[in-house]
């Protein structure tokens, strides 16, 4: 099935590039907006992230991840299809390089060392010289224009911006708020001496993302909300290259909504339309130069995700992707479309999640109950959406249904929430898992004896809790990419990687005693429940030791285990025939174990 998403449009409109993926391996494709399309050949493998075209239409920047690891690669193209050139951009020091985006005829990358030190940088295709606009410790570059950067520093949960000047010299954006995260942003061009204004992304001053415009007179920051929303949270904002238009990707208990502004000369919104989209997630926001036309991927549980077409001035969408919905692949049928649920936790904070209800109902049991699988998020401040789940999907066509939830640490909930489980609050987040099964066995939904737990990244590791801490809530569980010590994870992650988890798991030293409190590998000695672990061999951010740590100590105490391990994957399960073959193994571990129905 044929899924296309992280669009990029060509400034003059006349073209879009975009990363496709129809069941090999995810790759970076170009296509007029009249009709064609080609692949972007660059001389690596591994799956495209991402494409960005250059202001003038030239270049095509190519973020890849080469084998699957967390050490993505950037190469230059002609957008010429007839020129087959192309340019890596990176340094020898290198572990890893992103694109940020063009600073006019410059490419502004992020790169990070081996020693998880960042760079930006500005990069010039014409002569292959590389400037350097910052360099420090846990940052990251956000945006570059004209000589001015916007720099993220600070540790995960406490994000915020530095605007770096055409000088070198720098200044916090916003004042220090301990707990609030702006961590994303765009400057606009500036006129004259003027310092530039900046519109950024945070949740500084109140509990929900929302977008800023800041700008520095006289050495003060004057601050004013310019879009914001009482019950949702900004996911992406983007303004047109004349300024005259903007977009933001509302997420609102994980449904998507897209709304396009008109913008005046001081960045006031004189015009609010609402755009309705073909599907409940969006994502990839990109805009023509003169802001007529914007672009996004949208997907659905039942909808692979898909490049869309906006015209912002009508607001008509148009879906670029000319390949239906494969007619063997039915459409979810009513009764599984996916339900929001909320409930409460034990302590009184509010949960929800989202419920598909198993296929086949030849398979309910005469009290009404059915088998569940309770699967997690990575993150842990990822969320739960009704997205596209293809490896979910063929869990529910077995009959079993599936629940995602949101617990504590999620994103979606504001501020408070998703700081509710950082460290020492872990233990609150643990006890929503057993909450969460409490609920759905309350709600008439699940049958208790026949629950299982699942999945990847966080939501591994939550899996690998859910067994040790809860070892007779549970018939099977599959553990996707998950922690099982978290001083063994610090140590053997990439350095960017653990330095960020310090301050929602805790710090090495001073949370030492914290940390093995909270790795399931500690208490392995309780786990009864049969374990199917899946990992990739290419992970460098959970590095396959973490499971195969765990499994040898269940092994050694008789529980059953099984493994799973992709030889060309890395962190994120990408390529077709890989999920394809982690669905039917799940499908088959979950029967032989008895929570799904035999075939």
């Amino acid at each position: 099935m044929r899924h296309t998403y992280a669009p990029s449009l060509a400034p003059d409109g006349s073209a879009i590039a975009y990363v496709m993926h129809d069941g090999v391996s995810p790759r970076a494709m170009q296509s007029r907006l009249t009709g064609g399309e080609r692949p972007v050949v660059i001389p690596t493998e591994g799956p495209a992230v991402a494409v960005r075209y250059s202001p003038d239409g030239r270049w095509l920047a190519v973020e890849v991840s080469p084998q699957g690891t967390e050490r993505n690669e950037i190469w230059l193209v002609s957008s010429d299809p007839d020129d087959p050139s192309a340019v890596l951009v990176r340094d020898s020091g290198d572990a890893k390089t992103s694109v940020v985006e063009w600073d006019n005829d410059l490419l502004a990358v992020d790169a990070v060392g081996s020693d998880g030190v960042a760079e930006g940088r500005r990069f010039d295709p014409e002569t292959g010289r590389t400037e350097v606009v910052d360099r420090r410790a846990d940052g990251q570059l956000v945006a570059a224009e004209s000589g001015y950067a916007l720099m993220r520093v600070g540790p995960r949960g406490n994000r915020e911006l530095l605007v770096i000047r055409p000088d070198g010299s720098w200044r916090p954006v916003l004042p220090p708020q301990p707990g609030s995260t702006t961590d994303d942003g765009h400057i606009l061009p500036p006129v004259g001496d003027e310092p530039p204004v900046l519109l950024v992304i945070g949740d500084h001053g109140a509990d929900r993302r929302r977008v800023m415009r800041i700008r520095e007179r006289d050495g003060v920051m004057s601050v004013r909300e310019l879009i914001g929303h009482a019950n949702a949270d900004v996911d992406e904002f983007i303004v047109s290259e004349d300024r005259g238009t903007a977009a933001v990707l509302w997420n609102q208990d994980g449904v998507s909504s897209l709304e396009v502004f008109l913008l005046d000369a001081h960045e006031r919104v004189t015009v609010r339309r609402s755009v309705r989209l073909p599907g409940m997630v969006g994502r990839g926001l990109t805009l023509t130069g003169d802001g007529r036309r914007l672009a996004l991927a949208v997907e659905s549980p039942d909808i692979p995700p898909a490049v869309h077409l906006v015209d912002c001035r009508s607001g008509v969408v148009t879906s670029l992707n000319t390949a239906p919905v494969s007619p063997d692949r039915p459409l979810l049928a009513e009764v599984q479309q996916p339900q929001l649920l909320h409930f409460t936790a034990r302590d009184g904070v509010e949960l929800s999640g989202w419920l598909y209800r198993g296929a086949n109902p030849e398979f309910e049991p005469a009290r009404g109950t059915r088998p569940v699988l309770l699967h997690f998020h990575g993150g842990p401040e990822g969320q739960s959406r009704p997205e596209h789940h293809d490896v979910l999907r063929e869990v529910i066509d077995a009959g079993i249904t599936v629940f995602t939830p949101n617990v504590r640490g999620s994103f979606g909930g504001g501020r408070t929430f998703m700081h509710a489980d950082n460290r020492y609050g872990r233990f609150a987040g643990i006890d929503d898992l057993e909450d969460c099964v409490r609920f759905l066995v309350s709600m008439g939904v699940a049958d208790p004896d026949r629950m299982a737990i699942s999945g990847r990244s966080y939501g591994g590791y939550l899996t690998n809790i859910g067994v040790t801490w809860f070892p007779s809530l549970f018939r099977a569980a599959v553990s996707a990419c998950g922690m099982s010590d978290l001083e063994t994870f610090y140590r053997d992650t990439e350095p960017w990687i653990a330095s960020a988890a310090y301050p929602k798991y805790g710090y090495p030293i001073q949370d030492g005693e914290l940390l093995r409190e909270v790795s399931p590998l500690h208490r392995v000695d309780r786990v009864q429940t049969p374990v199917l672990f899946i990992h990739g061999a290419n992970d460098t951010n959970v590095p396959p030791s973490e499971y195969r740590q765990m499994k040898s100590a269940m092994d050694a105490r008789g529980v059953p285990t099984s493994e799973l391990v992709m030889q060309d994957e890395g962190h994120e399960f990408v390529k077709a025939v890989n999920r394809q073959r982690i669905a039917e193994r799940m499908v088959s571990f979950l029967r032989e174990h008895g929570v799904a129905p035999a075939s």
